[in-house]
């Protein structure tokens, strides 16, 4: 009993010391000191254990207080985030966009280190397979951390991936989640002038107008296909693919008059773009 009571004592007046050379300034120190510098004996190795408790539930408050105070600065300071990545329709069109996690990094990283966080991840399938969680945890340099989950179905991901490719696919998406949750990150999705360029010019306007008449296609359906509300507002980034799909009307229309159709790389295709344009 004795021996019990003696190692108690010694394993108390360890972690006392210790607590007591930690760096910061904490309310609890001057009483901790002071039981220190009289002598740690059995008579007051339970207050000194009580002390010690009571210092380290006060160092979490302050850590706590510090990770708020800058979360809510980090925050302020956060831009948002470009969605960039283009998620395209089986008809060429672009379907939406989203933010990869490796650019959402790139964009938050810089605040992160200014502001003392760190990230981290880790990621489990759930018990039928079907679902995959990733865990975001946002430490703060003061010691306090905050974790956040973000779950997703696996899925096949994207048309002609591998079961790997998908697998990797919907473990992105479910970092992204959890940090995206955690920061509280704003993900701008509108398309504008920085992703699909400027719109194409007066001229332009006019000769893909006038090619849209030559070849019989439908001027609305046209414009519904290349986001625009008229042939001055099409987006030189989105040229392309309409030059493509009037490509394949001409093609279309041609083999329809039992016309050779004109050399190409592609090949033949059934209506699908060109049917957005009949």
């Amino acid at each position: 009993m004795e021996g019990e009571v003696v190692g108690k004592e010694i394993s108390v007046a360890e972690k006392a010391r210790e607590l007591a050379e930690r760096p910061g300034v904490n309310p609890i120190q001057a009483t901790l000191n002071t039981i220190i510098e009289k002598g740690i004996t059995t008579e007051n190795v339970a207050a000194l254990e009580k002390v010690c408790d009571l210092y380290e539930r006060m160092e979490a408050v302050v850590a706590k207080k510090a990770y708020m105070a800058a979360k809510t600065a980090l925050q302020a300071e956060l831009p948002n985030v470009m969605a960039t990545k283009a998620i395209p329709s089986k008809d060429g069109s672009i379907r939406s966009r989203f933010a990869p996690y490796e650019e959402i990094m790139a964009v938050i990283q810089p605040y992160l280190v200014t502001h003392g966080f760190s990230v981290a991840f880790t990621v489990r399938v759930e018990p039928d397979g079907k679902r995959l969680a990733a865990v975001c945890t946002l430490s703060h340099i003061g010691g306090h951390s905050e974790s956040n989950e973000f779950a997703v179905r696996i899925g096949q991901g994207p048309p002609g991936c591998s079961e790997t490719q998908a697998d990797g696919a919907a473990r992105s998406y479910a970092r992204r989640g959890a940090l995206c949750d955690a920061l509280n990150i704003v993900v701008d999705k509108d398309t504008d002038a920085r992703m699909e360029g400027a719109t194409i010019s007066p001229e332009v306007a006019r000769n893909l107008q006038e090619r849209v008449r030559l070849v019989g296609a439908d001027s609305a359906k046209f414009l519904k296909f290349a986001g625009a509300e008229s042939f001055a507002s099409i987006r030189e980034g989105r040229l392309g693919a309409l030059q493509k799909a009037l490509d394949q009307k001409e093609r279309i229309a041609k083999a329809a008059r039992k016309e050779p159709a004109p050399p190409t790389d592609e090949p033949p295709r059934t209506a699908s773009t060109g049917e957005l344009l009949l």
